[in-house]
């Protein structure tokens, strides 16, 4: 039985547990402390209640069998790790990175419940690096060559899903030789909630990025870094060179379907806060 989950609008996780168990048991009338510790695989049959209470954190292992036992889908499953691991962390930096992920994992969510598949679309980074070699020139329907081709690899069966994905959003066709095509966006669905869902594709290319730097070598990758002093008016000039040459990377754009794919980021952010008001006297007193 599955009953759908509003773990969204949770930030205690052990809040959350309390509700999610009245729900089940409300929908659910054989639901108990000790069917999910069996449904969960748990040898106590108060495991459940215990941390409920407080009086057991929970093993990254563990965080994987709550969610079997609280019957979470997948991406439930991924906000209810992020909030365990948000409740149970000891340090403020790593908290407050936690604490972001839920904010826009809550975002895409409103995504999920309008489509589904643009959701898994801006999920997974592989669907766009799939979508755009497509888009460069007729590619032969073939999982596995396709799987090997990315870097990193993905599976035969991820690139199977990520094509049947891309065709129902319709990304992607086949044509009537059995060649994948790119179809010609126009908008509508894609256009509506991109502002909502793009924070989870940027970080997917930014952990892809922190990989790059141990898996290529410079002939495929170039890293640049600078910690700079600016004034506002500066913040927005920069901004301003950056989407001239993302359009001028766009321009360069290759359609021949034997050339690489390459991914561009460019990430400008604060570090610091402005100094001003008491924090700016001190420092000049201070001086």
């Amino acid at each position: 039985m599955n009953t759908p989950s509003n773990i969204y609008n949770f930030g205690d996780y052990r809040e959350f547990l309390k509700d999610r168990y009245k729900q089940l048991k409300e929908t659910d009338p054989l639901f108990s402390f000790r069917n999910f510790s069996k449904q969960a695989g748990f040898g106590s049959p108060n495991y459940l209640k215990l941390v409920m209470d407080g009086k057991r954190n929970l093993s990254a292992e563990a965080i994987g069998k709550f969610a079997k036992g609280l019957r979470l889908d997948t991406h439930e499953t991924e906000f209810f790790r992020y909030m365990v691991e948000c409740n149970q962390c000891e340090s403020a930096t790593k908290q407050t990175v936690y604490e972001a992920k839920l904010m826009y994992l809550r975002e895409l969510f409103k995504v999920k419940t309008l489509i589904p598949e643009l959701y898994d679309y801006y999920h997974d980074w592989y669907h766009s690096a799939i979508r755009e070699t497509v888009k460069k020139g007729k590619i032969k329907n073939d999982p596995g060559a396709i799987a090997r081709s990315l870097v990193p690899n993905i599976s035969e069966e991820q690139a199977k899903g990520s094509i049947e994905l891309l065709m129902s959003l319709k990304f992607i066709g086949v044509n009537s030789e059995g060649w994948l095509e790119g179809i010609q966006s126009e908008g509508g669905m894609e256009a509506e909630t991109a502002l909502l869902s793009q924070k989870i594709h940027y970080e997917q290319m930014a952990e892809l990025a922190a990989q790059s730097l141990y898996t290529q070598g410079p002939e495929t990758q170039d890293f640049e870094s600078v910690t700079v002093s600016l004034p506002m008016e500066k913040v927005a000039e920069i901004k301003a060179k950056i989407q001239e040459l993302i359009q001028a990377a766009v321009n360069q754009h290759s359609q021949n379907p034997e050339h690489a794919m390459f991914q561009l980021n460019i990430q400008l952010f604060a570090i610091t806060k402005p100094i001003g008001g008491e924090a700016k006297k001190g420092i000049e007193q201070a001086a």
